[in-house]
């Protein structure tokens, strides 16, 4: 039955060893030996990357230092690395060593500066990734502003011999290139924008992959408006030392639970590289098309936009940890860019954008040759109904309940109330939901819970300021909304909260009932739901989000998320010993520098879907508080007051 997955589609040349994975595995005779060889044979690992960027754009480096993705000048712009989506034209720059090497990865500790540690018995280098980002310019320094990512590949230990890989392809690799010499740099142009290419090591070794002994650092350095090779060298330290700055005076500004402090910075981290610094808007991954599921059933979308829902969540867990800055950016642009269409939408570019219309890059062979590659996301004039709810709350949170500003402007009252319209207008109606369905409309559980959710906060919101008219007005709605969901989305026999109204099918999206405390978490028809979701949906520490068939068939993954939407259910019912078996679990399926993607995989585990997902990182860092129990007096904190430094 049911509602297709959000925004996503695949293809696969692996498709029948996994089927013949899942067939191995249901047999009892199979044997655990015989299944691990299996794995081996025709699985490799999942995610291993690590993410960096400067607020503008971002890039992911492989733990082998291959740049396999990287759009440029912005996240929404055609990729000039693309290996993710295409590894034999996609383009990647990548540093080869002579001989045999270990190799190890870590981000320098609280930033986004990636470290490649490549290690034989004779010799050593690193390989330091980092895009330039600081508060403060820089003595002497031109390239204050300028949208770069720098390569420093250093040599720790004898004289290493290395090759550089470098296959810069703009567009999308849709078209050949013209690389020219200017001012000393390597220039191309490609849409009318201009890359240029900056490296003290000479071009011509680049294009003939030539062997380069490193008895000193090399640099590249990509971007625009490079100034010229032999300044940009003199430069390139002081931007490293300048970034490494920033990120640990942002990590210092956070405020968590000293109980799982490094998991939340982390997290923190990566939501940070996914705003947009022009307008403050946050995009639900940096990339496209990495299929859910490895099983040709066409879930590969777009996810380079700013979804009202993800970054309703985004602004709530970072305002939890101290980051009022981004918070209320974030509203001000979902606020303002509604107003100026006079109308909201599920999701919008990263400059306010409207039409993100749906195309596909048939050249490109797929992620692990999983097609269609697309660019755009025809959900952006999906029906939502949630989506008003997800924005009264965020609006809840920032004025009624963390008290960041002590009034509302008349544009944020007017904004509320046309919110409140559009709820009262549509709340009984049906849409795509959460999930966003393209051919199923239904009465949706979550979409009626949140048209619930946005008319309690803005209720709560009146009562705060003390706007009797608009409390005695909206009061009433909320309750009919409430009583509506009661009578309609409890299926006796299915014994829970599901789907939708009059179907028995279960949906992972109704546990937030228990995080927006639709009842008390113990009352009875909570309770059930949450045993039925645990037992039905549940695999381990790794839920579904939903079993029954949607448009693209049944899935093979979970959905990350919904593991930590149980894990909070859980322990809200008072389930803490298992809640907190499930989060270590869950844990431990992080890639190797602590990022997650949108899914894992039920047979491999590995992870798949859009890397690193906001999502998924906005749940890890609820869960993270809600175990450590800080957040049972994060009430008594006088946020206002604390001596932060507001860096940015």
């Amino acid at each position: 039955m049911a509602d297709i997955l959000r925004r996503r589609p695949p293809t696969c040349q692996l498709h029948a060893n996994r089927v013949s994975l899942h067939k191995m595995m249901q047999k009892q005779h199979s044997g655990r030996a015989t299944v691990k060889i299996f794995k081996q044979l025709f699985f490799t690992a999942g995610m291993e990357y690590g993410l960096i960027g400067n607020g503008l754009t971002a890039a992911l480096v492989k733990k082998d230092s291959s740049v396999d993705w990287m759009c440029f000048p912005s996240f929404s712009s055609p990729s000039i690395f693309a290996k993710l989506l295409d590894d034999k034209i996609g383009g990647s720059l990548k540093v080869i060593p002579e001989g045999k090497y270990s190799i190890e990865q870590r981000y320098i500790k609280n930033t986004a500066v990636l470290e490649t540690t490549f290690t034989s018995k004779n010799d050593a280098f690193k390989v330091i990734d980092f895009f330039p980002r600081y508060k403060k310019l820089l003595r002497g320094n031109k390239l204050e502003k300028k949208n770069h990512f720098i390569r420093i590949i250093k040599p720790i230990k004898g004289k290493p011999g290395i090759r550089i890989n470098f296959e810069l392809k703009p567009d999308y690799a849709r078209r050949k290139l013209r690389f020219r010499i200017e001012k000393g740099l390597l220039a191309c142009e490609s849409n009318g924008q201009k890359i240029f290419t900056s490296s003290n090591i000479p071009y011509r070794r680049f294009k003939a992959k030539s062997k380069i002994i490193l008895d000193a650092p090399k640099y590249i350095a990509i971007g625009d408006n490079i100034e010229s090779s032999k300044y940009f060298m003199s430069a390139a330290e002081k931007l490293l030392q300048s970034t490494l700055r920033y990120w640990n005076n942002w990590t210092a500004s956070l405020i968590t639970p000293k109980m799982h402090r490094d998991t939340i910075i982390r997290s923190a981290i990566t939501l940070k590289l996914l705003v947009y610094e022009k307008t403050g808007a946050m995009i639900a991954a940096p990339t496209t098309s990495i299929p859910e599921s490895l099983d040709n059933s066409g879930r590969n979308w777009d996810y380079r936009y700013c979804w009202i829902r993800d970054a309703s969540f985004c602004a709530d867990a970072l305002k939890k940890i101290g980051r009022s800055y981004e918070s209320k950016r974030l509203l001000k642009f979902l606020m303002e860019t509604a107003l100026n269409n006079d109308s909201i939408q599920v999701m919008y570019g990263i400059n306010g954008e409207t039409r993100l219309e749906e195309f596909t890059l048939d050249h490109f062979s797929g992620y692990r040759g999983q097609k269609p590659v697309r660019i755009g996301n025809a959900a952006y004039y999906q029906v939502q109904n949630d989506m008003y709810g997800e924005i009264i709350d965020m609006m809840y949170l920032y004025f009624a309940y963390y008290k960041y500003e002590k009034r509302m402007s008349s544009k944020h009252w007017r904004f509320l109330n046309y919110l409140v319209n559009q709820i009262n207008a549509h709340w009984f109606k049906k849409d795509s939901g959460i999930w966003e369905a393209r051919e199923y409309f239904m009465h949706y559980t979550y979409s009626k819970l949140m048209c619930y959710v946005g008319v309690d906060r803005a209720v709560k919101i009146a009562h705060h300021f003390g706007r009797k008219d608009l409390f005695n007005k909206w009061l009433p709605l909320r309750d009919e909304i409430k009583a509506d969901i009661l009578a309609k989305a409890y299926n006796k026999k299915a014994g829970a909260f599901t789907m939708a109204y009059g179907v028995e099918d279960l949906d992972a999206s109704v546990l937030q009932m228990f995080y927006h405390e639709f009842l008390e978490p113990t009352e009875p028809r909570m309770v059930n739901t949450l045993n039925a979701i645990s037992k039905k949906l549940r695999q381990g520490e790794l839920v579904q989000r939903y079993k029954s068939k949607d448009e693209f068939g049944k899935s093979g993954s979970a959905f990350t998320l919904c593991s930590f939407w149980l894990i909070d259910s859980l322990y809200v019912t008072g389930q803490k010993k298992l809640a907190r078996k499930l989060y270590e679990k869950m844990l431990k399926h992080a890639n190797h520098l602590g990022l997650f993607s949108e899914d894992i995989d039920l047979v491999t585990k590995q992870q798949l879907g859009n890397f690193p997902q906001a999502y998924t990182h906005i749940a890890l860092i609820n869960t993270s508080i809600l175990l450590s129990e800080w957040s049972a007096y994060r009430k008594s904190i006088h946020w206002n007051r604390l001596p932060i430094k507001n860096v940015f």
